[in-house]
């Protein structure tokens, strides 16, 4: 016996692919309507909530709710402009500030009590000709509780009627994949957007046909760019819910004193670190679609509030560039002669 058939008697269920909680049957085919469905829409109720009430009553000294959200605003804004300069940055920075807020806030939300541990017994029910993989097989329901032998065991849960498996109501977004893969679909699609507004569709295929011989390494470029922002964020989020289970079951008790602080807090750094490259990858990308223009636009026009600054160093930091404080726009912010947009971004997108 290896240490994971070993394991396997001392984990619950986790599961690669997120449970369905009911199936939706349409003329098309059946929809199953998974629990990390129903999480993503409780984590944009969540942020939709946030946002109308701290917007609710604008005041030109923003205090409480206003106050956290303008600051988190103007961070995002911030580096967000870094990178990509005024013009483009303004246009773009809804995007990215929604994958980032919506990612970290899926990722943080996914460490609370009761996800992926609250759930119902329902039948088992997968789609015809396809078996939902396990890395562990038991079955588990809160409605009977068994200690296995083992100071380090988890409590083994099983349902109480037969053909019935425990279904958890929760599961974080980030950990089932089909979400992390709409979301790189999505930017991907938008930096291919961006590119084609920027410079027209003929001056786009020329600079992905350059060299002609490269064409096709160009175009596997763009498209490897959904499979390392979906499986890195996907990843990065499932094995940090496997570690967490893992260091669980091993250490039992102790785990709940000091393990919690240490895997939970670098669960919380993971998920901002993971929400950060995520977005910041995406916006890098587009600023490298449109070619880079508006990023010399001058950052004297208006004073930069501390929340702006700080957000402008960190998307300097992120980008290797050094951040200048002086109003003038510093030598890695300034156009190289030649390269002034004469019908590209300014033209296209404003």
């Amino acid at each position: 016996m290896n240490i994971f058939d070993w394991l396997r008697a001392y984990l619950p269920p986790i599961s690669f692919s997120a449970e369905p909680l009911f199936i939706i049957h349409t003329p098309l085919g059946d929809i199953p309507f998974t629990n990390s469905m129903l999480f993503t829409l409780v984590v944009i109720a969540g942020l939709t909530i946030f946002f109308a009430y701290a917007t609710r009553r604008m005041e030109l000294i923003p205090r409480g709710a206003q106050n956290l959200a303008e600051a988190i605003v103007e961070v995002l804004l911030g580096m967000v402009e870094g990178v990509a300069g005024k013009t483009v940055g303004r246009r773009i920075f809804p995007l990215i500030a929604t994958l980032f807020l919506f990612i970290i806030t899926a990722n943080w939300a996914g460490l609370l009590p009761g996800v992926g541990t609250v759930g119902l017994c329902l039948p088992h029910e997968t789609p015809a000709g396809h078996e939902q993989a396990h890395a562990a097989v038991k079955v588990a329901s809160p409605l009977r509780v068994q200690e296995e032998a083992g100071g380090g065991a988890l409590p083994v849960f099983e349902c109480p009627n037969p053909g019935e498996e425990f279904v958890p109501l929760l599961r974080a977004p980030n950990a089932d994949l089909h979400t992390t893969l709409a979301m790189a679909i999505l930017a991907v699609f938008i930096v291919q957007l961006s590119g084609v507004a920027a410079h027209g569709v003929r001056g786009y295929l020329k600079e992905l046909t350059t060299p002609l011989l490269l064409a096709p390494v160009h175009i596997i470029g763009e498209l490897s760019r959904i499979i390392s922002l979906s499986f890195r964020l996907f990843g990065n989020i499932f094995g940090g819910e496997v570690l967490v289970t893992v260091m669980f079951a091993l250490l039992g008790a102790i785990f709940i004193g000091f393990g919690t602080f240490v895997f939970l807090g670098l669960e919380v750094l993971f998920g901002f670190i993971q929400a950060l490259v995520f977005s910041m990858l995406t916006l890098v990308y587009i600023a490298t679609a449109v070619g880079g223009h508006g990023a010399a636009e001058a950052h004297g026009e208006h004073a930069e509030s501390p929340a702006e600054r700080f957000g402008r160093r960190i998307a300097d930091f992120l980008t290797g560039r050094q951040y200048e404080q002086s109003a003038a726009p510093s030598p890695a912010h300034t156009q190289v002669p030649g390269t002034e947009a004469e019908s590209g971004t300014e033209r296209h997108m404003g």
